[in-house]
């Protein structure tokens, strides 16, 4: 099962439709805006398309994870206006590259936790959830957006963050042993 597949098309797309927020959120966390992480998901399931065969499986996850995180890694040694953090990344990753890439997995596995979790919340609450939390939209532009009113925004995130916070106990107990939180 963890072999290699023939590189389909409409998996790939399929793929990165599934795994796009949370690998943009993943990529956001390491660069800083949320357009260039877009920006590098986006080229690098380009990239897998011109693949003749992919991993499949829990290694197809592991394999997306890396490249997203070397494609944000060249990025931002790329961007010369942030001399400073380019340096401290590059200085941190040959220093303790193995521990910052187990930690690096941890984070990831925990994220695509919490984002498939989100995905499950019910409509309403996952779009006022993604426009308020991922988007940084304030409330009166999310009711413009959905022509609803600013009350039922809120009740909406609140009703989200209940509905997470009841079905990731489990993960942020395991989360707050492994990190010491």
């Amino acid at each position: 099962m963890h072999g290699l597949v023939e590189n389909n098309r409409s998996a790939v797309t399929l793929l990165y439709e599934q795994r796009k927020a949370f690998l943009c959120f993943y990529a956001m966390g390491m660069v800083g805006s949320y357009q260039e992480a877009e920006d590098i998901v986006h080229s690098v399931f380009e990239k897998m398309l011109s693949k003749e065969s992919l991993p499949e499986g829990a290694a197809f996850d592991s394999y997306v994870v890396s490249a997203v995180r070397n494609s944000c890694l060249n990025h931002i040694s790329r961007q010369k206006t942030h001399g400073k953090y380019t340096s401290y990344v590059l200085k941190e990753s040959e220093s303790s590259e193995d521990r910052d890439y187990v930690n690096s997995r941890m984070e990831a596995e925990i994220l695509w936790e919490v984002f498939s979790k989100i995905e499950e919340l019910p409509e309403g609450c996952r779009q006022v959830f993604k426009m308020s939390y991922l988007e940084n939209l304030s409330n009166q532009e999310i009711a413009d957006a959905l022509g609803i009113s600013v009350n039922t925004v809120k009740s909406q995130k609140a009703r989200s963050k209940e509905l997470l916070r009841a079905s990731l106990a489990d993960l942020f107990t395991f989360a707050a042993l492994i990190f010491g939180l």
